[in-house]
């Protein structure tokens, strides 16, 4: 088992639908995680609606960030 696969099954036993990070304005999700190889200083998050009606790169509308409670 890989460390990615690792951090998947958690994410996902959490309650988590991929990584964010606000300071460089990045997320993933779980089917394309840690595409940047750094994940370390990301957090857990969850889905949100984007609120700038733009579609994300991969050509849908979406964004993560903070579960509500963490």
């Amino acid at each position: 088992m890989t460390a990615t696969e690792i951090l998947v099954d958690w994410l996902k036993e959490h309650g988590y639908d991929g990584l964010y990070n606000v300071d460089i304005d990045c997320a993933c999700r779980l089917s394309d995680l840690c595409p940047c190889d750094n994940p370390l200083e990301c957090k857990a998050g969850v889905f949100h609606e984007t609120t700038d009606n733009e579609k994300m790169d991969d050509g849908l509308y979406w964004a993560i960030g903070p579960k509500e409670g963490d």
